[in-house]
C-alpha cells in the first residue's frame, strides 16, 4: 500500500476528487486503416515509418491522445518498447488522467516485466475511468502468476460494477486454474458457460476443469459440444480419451484413442496420453500392446519427472506376476520420488521381493537373493514404525519362506512380534492371528515343547472352533 500511494505522489496523481476526462475524439476508421498500412513497415523500414506516424500527427493531432495511443500500440505489436514508451509518455503528458494513455503505459511496463509498475497504471486507468474494463482484466492477468489474490479481487471489483458482464466469470475461471484452484476455477467456468457465449478454447478449458474435479462424465460432455464446432481439436480428443476410460466405456475408449492418435503429425503426445491409451487396452484384455503404450509413456518422461508412472507401470508387472520387471520399475519410482520414502513404499517394495522369491523354484538361486533383499526392507519397515505390525509379520513370512521346514526357527521371533502387536488390536484379522499362532504352535511341537505347543493351538480354537488343524494337533499332543 505504502509504495502503491508512493507512486501515485510521484505522478502527482493522487485525488480523492472523482474526475472525467475530456473525451477524445477516437481515430477515424480511414486514419484506423493508414496507422496499419504505416506500422506495416516498421519492421524493415522504421525511419521511413516513424516520418510518417510524425506527419500523421501533425496539427490538431498533435495533442489527440487517442491517436498518440493508437501509435503506440502499433510499436508495441512489433515490439518497438522505446518507441512505444514515447508516444505512452506524450499521451500521459497531453492528458494525464486519459485512462487509454494509462493502460499503453502499463502495457509497455509489462512488455519489460515490470508487473508492478504495470498494474500501478493499469489501476490509475480504473480510478480516472471505472468503465475500463481492459484495465480490470490487464491488471489480473498480470497478477496472475504474482499475487492471484490481487487478480481475484480486481475482478470481483468489475463483476459488482458490471455483474451482466459474463467474461468477468471466465476471466475469474482462469486466475483460479492458474493458481491451482480448480474447484473454484470450475465454478466460475459453469457460471460463463450458462450465461456466455463459449468458443472452443472455453471448451477446452471448461473440459480440462472438469477432468481435474473428476466429473468425468460431465467433461466427456463437454469435450463433445466442442468438437462439435471443431471436430479436430487435438486437446478436446484428448480429454474424450481420458474421460471415456475414466467412465467405464473402454471399447469406445480405444476408438477414441485411434482417433487420437491418427491425428496431424505436428501434434503432440505427453506421456499421460500413452498411460491411458495402455489402460484402455489392459482393460479390454490387449496385454501385450499395453504394455507397449506403458513403455512409451516411460520413455516420454526421460528425466522420471513423473515417477508415478512406473508406480502403477509396475503394479501392472505384478499383476502378470512379471516380478522382477515389477521390482525394475517400483525402485525406479523410489529413487525419483520427490520427499522423504513412505514406509507404505518401502513396505510394498519388499513385498514384491517376496512375491519374486515365492513364483521361482527351491533350486534358482534368485530365490536366496530375492527372501535376503525382502528380510532388509521388512526389517526397515518394523524399525520406522516398531508399534505397527505389518513389517514384523512380512518379517516372518520371508524367513518361513527360506525355513520351510520351521527347523531353525527363521521367523519364530518376528511371528511373536507381530502377534503381541496384533493382540492389542480389537479389531484384528482373524486370519493374520491364526496364521501367528499356527506357526509358533508347530514350532514349539518340533521343539517338542508340547505345554508351549498346546497355548497357541487352543488360542486358535477359541478363535475358530472349528479349525480343523489346531484340533487335529490337540489330539496329537
Amino acid at each position: 500500500m505504502k509504495n502503491k500511494i508512493l507512486f501515485f505522489i510521484s505522478c502527482g496523481l493522487l485525488s480523492t476528487l472523482p474526475y472525467t476526462s475530456t473525451a477524445q475524439e477516437k481515430p477515424a476508421e480511414e486514419t484506423t486503416r493508414q496507422i496499419q498500412q504505416i506500422a506495416a513497415g516498421i519492421p524493415t523500414h522504421p525511419e521511413a515509418a516513424a516520418q510518417q506516424f510524425h506527419e500523421l500527427l501533425k496539427g490538431k493531432n498533435k495533442k489527440n491522445v487517442s491517436l498518440l495511443v493508437a501509435v503506440g500500440n502499433a510499436y508495441l505489436a512489433h515490439n518497438c518498447l522505446e518507441e512505444a514508451q514515447t508516444y505512452a509518455d506524450q499521451a500521459l503528458k497531453t492528458d494525464p488522467r486519459a485512462a487509454e494513455a494509462c493502460v499503453l503505459a502499463g502495457d509497455v511496463a509489462l512488455a519489460r516485466k515490470k508487473v508492478g509498475e504495470a498494474c500501478g497504471y493499469y489501476e490509475q486507468a480504473i480510478l480516472f475511468d471505472a468503465d475500463c474494463n481492459e484495465a480490470y482484466y490487464k491488471y489480473a492477468r498480470a497478477y496472475i502468476g504474482v499475487n492471484p489474490s490481487l487478480s481475484v479481487e480486481m475482478l470481483a471489483k468489475l463483476k459488482a460494477r458490471h455483474p451482466e458482464q459474463a467474461d468477468v466469470d471466465r476471466e475469474l475461471g482462469n486466475v483460479y486454474y492458474q493458481s491451482g484452484n480448480y474447484a473454484k476455477a470450475k465454478s466460475a467456468y459453469e457460471t460463463f458457460m450458462q450465461r456466455g457465449t463459449p468458443g472452443v478454447q472455453d471448451y477446452e478449458r471448461y473440459a480440462m476443469l472438469l477432468y481435474l474435479n473428476k466429473n468425468y462424465a460431465q467433461s466427456l460432455q463437454t469435450a463433445r459440444k466442442g468438437l462439435g464446432t471443431d471436430a479436430h481439436n487435438h486437446l478436446l480428443l484428448r480429454l474424450q480419451m481420458y474421460d471415456l476410460y475414466e467412465t467405464g466405456a473402454c471399447k469406445e475408449g480405444l476408438e477414441a484413442a485411434d482417433t487420437f492418435f491418427n491425428g496431424p503429425a505436428e501434434n503432440d503426445y505427453v506421456y499421460l496420453d500413452y498411460l491411458y491409451q495402455g489402460r484402455l487396452l489392459l482393460a479390454e484384455q490387449q496385454t501385450d500392446q499395453a504394455l507397449k503404450c506403458f513403455e512409451k509413456a516411460l520413455q516420454a518422461d526421460p528425466r522420471h519427472e513423473h515417477p508415478e508412472i512406473a508406480k502403477e507401470v509396475s503394479a501392472v508387472q505384478e499383476k502378470l506376476q512379471h516380478y522382477p520387471e515389477a521390482i525394475r520399475l517400483y525402485e525406479l519410482y523410489m529413487n525419483h520420488k520427490q520427499g522423504q520414502k513412505e514406509i507404505s513404499d518401502l513396505f510394498l517394495l519388499g513385498r514384491l521381493y517376496y512375491m519374486a522369491a515365492g513364483n521361482v523354484s527351491e533350486e534358482e538361486s534368485e530365490k536366496t537373493t530375492y527372501l535376503k533383499k525382502a528380510d532388509e526392507i521388512f526389517a526397515q519397515v518394523s524399525q520406522k514404525a516398531p508399534d505397527n505390525y505389518p513389517g514384523y509379520f512380512w518379517r516372518a513370512r520371508t524367513n518361513a519362506m527360506a525355513d520351510p521346514e520351521s527347523t531353525e526357527g527363521r521367523a519364530k521371533p518376528y511371528y511373536e512380534a507381530a502377534l503381541a502387536l496384533l493382540e492389542k488390536k480389537a479389531d484384528a484379522s482373524q486370519s493374520l492371528l491364526i496364521e501367528c499362532e499356527s506357526y509358533l504352535g508347530y514350532y514349539y511341537f518340533l521343539q517338542k515343547d508340547y505345554a508351549q505347543s498346546q497355548v497357541y493351538w487352543k488360542k486358535i480354537l477359541e478363535l475358530d472352533p472349528e479349525n480343523a488343524t489346531a484340533r487335529q494337533a490337540l489330539q496329537g499332543l
